[in-house]
């Protein structure tokens, strides 16, 4: 029951699911901004790095493009705090994403290389705000026994509309310039977190005891506490590592390399939404009916698979493969490590999220710069190997960690 105290609440079956009024309601909101969300998604996270690069960026600001996301989450821990200590995540989700979304009006109108870093590093810096207060949220939207089918089915219809998107930003971009498809993920975007700000929170008591102020030791002290969750992060930290290390590479093989056009480019997206879109179908079932770590291990072993496709392949063919299993990886970690978290540390969703985004922080800073400035001196292919080893460390770490695990949970039964 989501209130004590109210057994009668109506109950509602929908999709072969019983939730209450308010979740539904949620669910649909979630739904229409998601969609919405779409063009955004594409443009920044797609298309953004093979933009700048097509506007004369540098292999170094395409590095430095590519580690923003990271940098901007160094500082999680803190803002997590400052999330747990409020109590109230919703204003630190929406109006960093806001502010963030309509930044993206920038390069659009002023289309230099030195424009998308500075946008990136702002923006990012800005979703380092919202990344630990969405983990703290999205207990309050959705009850756990239906939470990672109804995440997975939302994400399936923006990855459902992200596949067309993904052709057609590619052909707009190549017949008239990025400016116009930079706009319209701006105004999109705002209008998404606009409505994603209409759901209905579930009430709490209000807390008697604030909670202690930001300290990092004691975060860390969570972690060693919990053995799962120390093997998950070690894991992640390692096969992470590699693929923010081989993330420029392959922006820069797609472009530099193979020369591929925009709308060439848009083809390889359509492929990995493709992958996410069915992942997120599957993934979201399987998170809530079994073990999670099987799930985890495919998402943590993309990332040890697609730079080795990359590596030893070399062809448009090879980039085609490589999205697909990256659309695989990428589904998995966005709802397979939240939905893992949110059961290894119930209550403290936000703060152990803030450290899993502090350790991406790190790799995925040191990764991309570590990479694009090793890239006129090795060849993409070894670089591309050495980030595979990097994922399959991780992979085997989580295996290893998972049964020792599983044995210590049965000898103590």
């Amino acid at each position: 029951m989501e209130t004590e105290g109210r057994p009668n609440r109506a109950r509602l079956l929908k999709f072969g699911m019983v939730m209450s009024p308010r979740v539904w309601l949620n669910a649909r909101i979630d739904l229409a901004a998601s969609v919405l969300f779409s063009l955004f998604n594409v443009v920044i996270n797609q298309f953004f790095i093979p933009f700048a690069l097509k506007q004369g960026a540098t292999y170094t600001q395409a590095g430095l493009l590519a580690a923003a996301p990271a940098l901007g989450l160094i500082l999680s821990p803190f803002w997590a705090g400052l999330v747990e200590r409020v109590g109230r995540p919703k204003p630190f989700v929406v109006i960093p994403n806001l502010i963030g979304r309509l930044l993206i009006f920038l390069p659009a109108l002023f289309p230099h290389p030195e424009v998308y870093v500075i946008t990136a590093f702002v923006f990012h810096f800005l979703m380092g705000i919202q990344a630990p207060a969405y983990a703290a949220l999205i207990p309050k939207v959705y009850p756990p026994d239906l939470r990672g089918r109804l995440m997975g089915y939302v994400r399936m219809a923006s990855g459902l509309v992200m596949i067309p998107m993904s052709y057609a930003v590619g052909f707009w971009a190549e017949s008239s310039g990025p400016s116009g498809p930079l706009i319209a993920a701006s105004i999109m975007g705002a209008v998404s977190i606009l409505l994603f700000d209409t759901m209905k929170l579930r009430k709490e008591p209000r807390r008697q005891i604030s909670p202690p102020r930001f300290n990092l030791r004691n975060q860390w002290d969570l972690v060693r506490s919990n053995r799962p969750l120390a093997v998950f992060l070690g894991a992640t930290m390692f096969a992470g590592f590699g693929n923010m290390f081989a993330n420029p590479l392959y922006q820069i093989m797609q472009v530099s390399v193979l020369g591929l056009s925009n709308t060439e480019i848009g083809l390889t997206r359509v492929a990995y939404f493709t992958a996410l879109l069915l992942t997120y179908l599957i993934a979201g079932r399987l998170l809530d009916r079994f073990d999670i770590r099987y799930t985890l291990l495919a998402g943590i072993a993309a990332y040890a698979i697609v730079p080795m496709i990359y590596g030893l392949g070399g062809t448009f063919s090879a980039v085609i493969a490589g999205n697909l299993i990256q659309g695989i990886g990428e589904a998995i970690w966005d709802i397979g490590i939240l939905a893992f978290i949110f059961r290894l540390a119930p209550g403290r969703e936000g703060i152990v999220f803030s450290i899993h985004l502090m350790l991406f922080g790190i790799r995925g800073t040191i990764g991309p710069l570590l990479s694009t400035g090793l890239s006129e001196h090795l060849s993409l292919t070894w670089m591309l190997l050495a980030a595979s080893a990097c994922g399959w460390i991780g992979t085997l770490l989580f295996v290893a960690g998972s049964r020792k695990s599983s044995a210590a949970a049965a000898a103590a039964d």
